[in-house]
């Protein structure tokens, strides 16, 4: 695989990283599949209509910061010259569960796990390049707090702890946009809006039947979830956010916010 000008997608065997992984490559773009089952993204390079993509896959499990940081070396070894980086994975699950390295799993996933590898990779990221952090629209139901971390474990619930990971990863996203500034680097959030995809699987036959009948048609498709991401690296603007209907700067209130209980500075103790 040619390193020069690479495109890396993390969570590109999921719903929407699919549909970017396939758009970019319709542009000829070089892909790099950063995903915890390289299996599954094996399988998906070589599906029937995925011929002639030109990729390569980057095993990171991020929830394991020790794996985060093994592929971020993995990467550099590559020699990767990175045009974008596109933080598209991330999860919601209902049941609390802690990481090995002690955090809520949709927390460290969503948030922690991939503002580090963004911070890892920023060196090998080519001056006038691109990074995306795909955000939600359940951030609007959340507010920040101090306690973020622990609330995550003490007052865990499917949403608000997905939506608050989601509004520390738009907070970060400005801090980093500020920071990457100087460089040429372009750093945006993607919010897809209701997806038809994995994350929205309620773990539950009944609503999961009521679902595929009365809301999932009604909700965008993966490639339509895609569109704000595929928008956002062709812009020249930076500390945005992407919809399908637009763009709007991310408000200024949010770069190195007092109740921002892990700014950019404590990313880096995690390096």
């Amino acid at each position: 695989m040619n390193t020069d000008g690479v495109y890396i997608v993390t969570g590109a065997t999921g719903g929407i990283g699919r549909a970017i992984t396939k758009a970019l490559a319709a542009r000829g773009c070089r892909v790099v599949l950063a995903c915890r089952n390289t299996d599954k993204a094996e399988r998906f390079i070589n599906e029937p209509d995925s011929g002639g993509m030109d990729c390569d896959i980057l095993p990171v499990d991020l929830s394991s910061l020790s794996s985060v940081r093994e592929a971020a070396v993995e990467a550099a070894s590559r020699h990767y010259k990175i045009n974008a980086l596109i933080n598209n994975a991330g999860t919601m699950p209902g049941r609390l569960t802690i990481t090995d390295d002690g955090y809520e799993e949709a927390t460290q996933t969503n948030f922690i796990a991939t503002a580090l590898f963004s911070r890892l990779l920023a060196p090998l990221i080519s001056t006038g390049g691109s990074v995306v952090f795909t955000t939600s629209m359940t951030r609007h139901i959340v507010k920040l707090r101090t306690d973020w971390l622990d609330r995550a474990v003490s007052r865990h619930g499917r949403f608000t702890t997905y939506g608050r990971s989601k509004l520390m990863l738009t907070h970060f996203a400005l801090d980093f946009a500020d920071e990457l500034k100087p460089r040429g680097i372009r750093v945006n959030c993607s919010d897809p809006g209701i997806v038809d995809s994995s994350i929205i699987t309620m773990d539950n036959t009944i609503v999961n039947y009521l679902s595929d009948r009365l809301f999932r048609p009604l909700i965008s498709t993966p490639a339509q979830g895609a569109e704000p991401v595929m928008t956002a690296l062709k812009s020249r603007l930076t500390g945005c956010i992407f919809t399908r209907r637009g763009v709007n700067h991310i408000p200024k209130s949010y770069m190195h916010n007092p109740l921002h209980a892990l700014p950019a500075s404590a990313i880096k103790d995690l390096m």
